[in-house]
């Protein structure tokens, strides 16, 4: 009888121990094979063009209405080059690793990720890789167009506020 009990105290202890197998949370290995199917080295590379031209466009947007000597242009072009590199030095290659591990573990099974890795091995999922920044892009484009009459009307309401306030301090 206690051959039994003890077989059968085994048997649930194996059975236990496999279902939480597979919650595990992944190994270091593991996403590092995922991160580089994904092409997420690249992904963050790719960021660098976009980072800088946001900040051009901001750098542009706030010295609008005044006159940019050719000396107030160096000086915006150094400060320009000193934020993407401030960026570059926070979101470099090793520091973005290190939060993918952190990220990944904390999202994700290692099943899960064994399944992510089979899936981009496929064709699918290499289609998937190499087609979403063209999907993202595609999706900014008509994210843009609907945002396109919402910025109007709310440059018209701005506008409408500012001659309001505009007419209350005529008054006074």
């Amino acid at each position: 009888m206690k051959t039994i009990r003890c077989g059968f105290v085994s048997a649930t202890l194996f059975v236990t121990f496999a279902a939480f197998a597979n919650d595990a949370p992944p190994s270091d290995a593991s996403i590092q094979e995922l991160t580089t199917l994904a092409h997420t080295q690249e992904v963050f590379s790719g960021m660098k063009p976009q980072v800088d031209a946001m900040i051009a466009s901001s750098m542009k947007e706030a010295s609008q209405g005044q006159t940019i000597t050719p000396e107030r242009q160096a000086v915006l072009d150094r400060m320009r080059a000193k934020m993407v590199a401030a960026f570059d030095e926070s979101y470099n290659a090793q520091s973005m690793q290190m939060v993918l591990l952190r990220v990944y573990q904390a999202t994700y099974t290692q099943d899960e990720v064994d399944g992510l890795i089979a899936f981009y091995k496929t064709p699918a999922g290499q289609a998937l890789i190499n087609k979403t920044p063209l999907m993202m892009q595609n999706m900014m484009d008509e994210m843009r167009a609907l945002m396109r009459p919402m910025t109007q009307r709310i440059a018209q309401i701005k506008n409408e506020g500012e001659q309001e306030m505009k007419a209350l301090s005529a008054h006074k």
